[in-house]
């Protein structure tokens, strides 16, 4: 397992690109290890998780059922940027950037 210097470090290293909104670390189960989000916003990082770990598990059923090896990445555009979601041993990392990044 990745030990809490290393994942500040992940995310200070996204974090001072102007364009992420956000970054977060969850373990394989959807909960979350560290965020970038403060206060209020736990709840949100929970459910964000949650929603993406659910999604994480369906493209690997998919990638199974597909022969295609292991899923690596995931990148969503949406309105308002992308998300860019990177399963790890044990780990998730997930990435919220505005629609000007790209």
């Amino acid at each position: 397992m990745i030990d809490s210097k290393a994942i500040k470090a992940i995310i200070n290293k996204f974090m001072s690109d102007e364009n992420t909104r956000a970054v977060i670390i969850c373990d394989a189960e959807g909960l979350p290890i560290q965020s970038s989000f403060r206060g209020e916003q736990i709840e949100r990082t929970e459910e964000i998780s949650a929603y993406i770990t659910s999604l994480i598990s369906r493209g690997k059923q998919t990638v199974d059922v597909l022969g295609e090896g292991r899923l690596n990445f995931v990148r969503l555009e949406t309105d308002k940027g992308e998300v860019m979601i990177a399963p790890q041993e044990g780990l998730i990392l997930i990435v919220l950037r505005n629609s000007s990044a790209y």
